[in-house]
């Protein structure tokens, strides 16, 4: 158990750290997988695509890969927060809850943590609400991390809500501590680490390099953790496809299109006399075949005879040809 004030960042300054490092682990693995698993991917189609609609597609599917990765790693995050907080585990730094002694019955009992809601300023002790925030229902109460020169644990009176009196030495711009090192580095910004005065205060070593604020960025000074977290710390996604791959793999055989017009007046009067003339055409060509067939016909017809044998009172057999 460490002595320093629950609300003193060199309390939990290690423990955030490792949290910033885990982060950002977890982006970059995270990345390199699900880009491993989206390059298997392949875009079949029955007829070889446009430029534009293979690019369309390509933006398409590069869109919702990184939407997918961005809310299974928030979900992830958000369902560790709440096994903790509903699995009630004790940190070992004894900012969400510790154990306080009950000499009447010399046992020891479990005691949350509270934090005030609000700003605070090193000048003024009493610039806060007096809402707060208790660490037995949300994991995410924070407050302000400042540097202290003493040491104090809440009495049992004061419901264990951690003051900010006597004021700290120095407030760490942006940093903030509460119910877990986890919640509270989500919170925090890192505009501390961009001045050279503030990483000298809290004693980051000269050979640690501060960093550069005029260097163009997609977060600013202020930009939580969370924030850059949610997207994977990534500064621009950059889409590379390459058409002629994909139409070469294709090959197809032959290419063909339509297009949709309007037809007017003239385009009609052509049509119609381009179907006429196509009428006239064939007739020309079928009516004299079918004349020389039903002639054909009717010849044959008429050149066949049919034997017809009767008795006359003679007896005699007559034979009539029709």
């Amino acid at each position: 158990m460490s002595g320093l004030h629950p609300l003193d960042f060199r309390l939990m300054a290690m423990s955030q750290f490792q949290i910033l490092t885990m982060l950002c682990q977890t982006a970059a693995s995270t990345i390199s997988s699900d880009l491993s698993q989206f390059l298997t991917q392949q875009i079949i189609t029955n007829q070889a695509l446009s430029l534009q609609v293979f690019k369309a597609q390509v933006i398409a599917l590069v869109e919702q890969m990184q939407a997918t990765t961005l809310a299974n790693v928030k979900y992830i995050d958000q369902l560790v927060s709440q096994v903790i907080l509903n699995s009630q585990i004790m940190s070992a730094l004894n900012t969400n809850s510790y154990l306080i002694a009950n000499p009447v019955v010399s046992n020891y009992y479990i005691q949350h943590g509270q934090y005030y809601v609000g700003d605070y300023t090193a000048s003024d002790a009493l610039n806060v609400n007096n809402t707060a925030c208790s660490c037995t229902h949300k994991s995410s109460c924070a407050f302000q991390a400042g540097l202290y020169n003493y040491s104090i644990r809440p009495a049992s009176n004061e419901i264990s809500l951690y003051h900010p009196s006597p004021p700290p030495m120095f407030i760490v711009p942006g940093m903030m501590v509460g119910c877990l090192p986890h919640d509270s580095m989500l919170q925090s910004t890192l505009e501390c680490f961009y001045n050279r005065s503030c990483l000298d205060l809290i004693g980051i070593s000269q050979a640690i390099i501060p960093l550069n604020a005029t260097v163009s960025s997609r977060f600013q000074v202020n930009t939580t953790v969370n924030t850059m977290f949610e997207q994977l710390f990534v500064e621009t996604w950059q889409n590379s496809s390459n058409f002629i791959y994909y139409y070469n793999a294709c090959h197809p055989e032959a290419c063909s299109y339509t297009y949709t017009q309007r037809g007017n007046f003239l385009y009609t009067m052509t049509m119609l006399f381009s179907l006429i003339g196509g009428l006239t055409t064939i007739l020309g060509i079928l009516v004299p075949l079918l004349v020389q067939f039903f002639r054909r016909l009717l010849l044959k017809c008429q050149g066949e005879a049919i034997a017809t044998i009767e008795n006359d009172p003679a007896g005699r057999q007559l034979f009539y040809f029709s």
